[in-house]
């Protein structure tokens, strides 16, 4: 990494809590201590009283060229200084970052492309509403129309790629946890308030390697806010968000301890195909590691093959990484290296989706 890089990578640490002016308890931001009284639209919006807060989108997508694609779109929002404004200050000052990350995957060519911005939340530089969802990084944006219709733009002409997607729910939006209550933890304060979407029709553009193709497909969204989110011991989590082709979707997340064993907290939900959910606690999903791969740019070993079982749902399916190769080196947006990509689902049932893998590069511990 040259100069530029290094000093990019460390204005991501400072902005995204390795300096945080909360401190690393997050005693100064509000913290998510049981369910949420939820008020839509306002709630699909920023929450800035809350230190960390991200939305999500993951898909797959068939090219007008006959080839599968996956993509993944993620505005993060970190709170800097809980503090109110005092007269005077400068609209330089920062209070509230924004990051995105973009990736863009071609499947049956095994090629992986993204690409990160970071910009404080100032001077039009950056910024989200609090009333509705609209949050946006320069000119990469994501926001919410009538109907729950999303749409979202953003590309990297320097990676070579970017997206043009509208994404309507196919489903009711899934409260996961207890009501959206998504406890992580056994500290107060140790939980998100976290929301899916977990089928989404996708249509739009997507580029690639100096291609603009329409695409089509389906897509899974999540927005999760929170400040002290990981309990004391976890460094990192494995998330899936799978949907099977009987019309079931699942997501899981095992937290992972140093030792690799997992937490207690490791949660999920199970989405009938009528949108009735089922919550799974930790004790009502076994995850097998199947294979490993190393990453050739961090080092890093990664998971590469799971089982996964939810006896109570019949559900006992393989899931594979479609391509070895999707980590995602933000060191110079949010300092973190993470394996996010899309996966295929064999067994009792069949199906796609996408994981995320983070901690296997350096521990998340107090940083979310």
């Amino acid at each position: 990494m040259g100069e530029p890089g290094r000093i990019t990578a460390l204005l991501a640490c400072v902005l995204f809590g390795l300096v945080s002016f909360g401190g690393a308890d997050g005693s100064s931001w509000r913290q998510v201590t049981g369910p949420p009284a939820l008020s839509l639209p306002s709630d699909h919006g920023a929450h800035p009283a809350f230190r960390t807060e991200w939305w999500y989108l993951t898909g797959l997508v068939h090219g007008e060229d006959g080839r599968r694609y996956g993509f993944q779109l993620t505005f993060f929002r970190q709170g800097l200084d809980p503090s109110e404004p005092q007269p005077g200050q400068s609209d330089l000052r920062a209070r509230q970052a924004v990051a995105a990350h973009l990736a863009v995957v071609d499947i049956s060519r095994g090629r992986f492309l993204h690409a990160g911005r970071l910009r404080r939340a100032a001077a039009g530089l950056a910024g989200f509403a609090t009333s509705d969802l609209n949050v946006w990084v320069n000119d990469w944006w994501l926001r919410r129309e009538a109907g729950d219709v999303l749409r979202a733009a953003a590309a990297d002409r320097g990676a070579d790629v970017g997206v043009e997607l509208q994404l309507e729910p196919q489903t009711p939006l899934v409260t996961n946890g207890d009501d959206g209550y998504s406890r992580k933890g056994a500290a107060p304060g140790n939980a998100s308030v976290y929301l899916s979407w977990p089928r989404l029709r996708v249509t739009g553009k997507l580029e690639i390697a100096g291609r603009r193709l329409a695409v089509q497909g389906e897509a899974w969204y999540d927005h999760e806010w929170g400040t002290s989110q990981l309990g004391v011991g976890v460094v990192g989590w494995d998330w899936f968000g799978l949907r099977l082709d009987d019309g079931r979707a699942l997501m899981v997340y095992r937290l992972r301890r140093a030792d690799g064993s997992p937490s207690p907290f490791s949660s999920g939900t199970l989405v009938e195909a009528d949108g009735s959910t089922r919550h799974l606690g930790a004790e009502d999903f076994i995850l097998e590691v199947r294979d490993r791969w190393e990453s050739p740019h961090s080092g890093a070993h990664y998971p590469s093959r799971w089982r996964l079982l939810v006896p109570a749902a019949g559900i006992d399916v393989e899931v594979r990484p479609l391509v070895a190769d999707c980590e995602i080196d933000a060191r110079a947006s949010t300092g973190t290296v993470y394996w996010e990509g899309p996966v295929a689902v064999d067994g009792s049932s069949v199906g796609e989706g996408y994981a995320e893998l983070t901690g296997y590069a350096s521990s998340l511990a107090d940083r979310f």
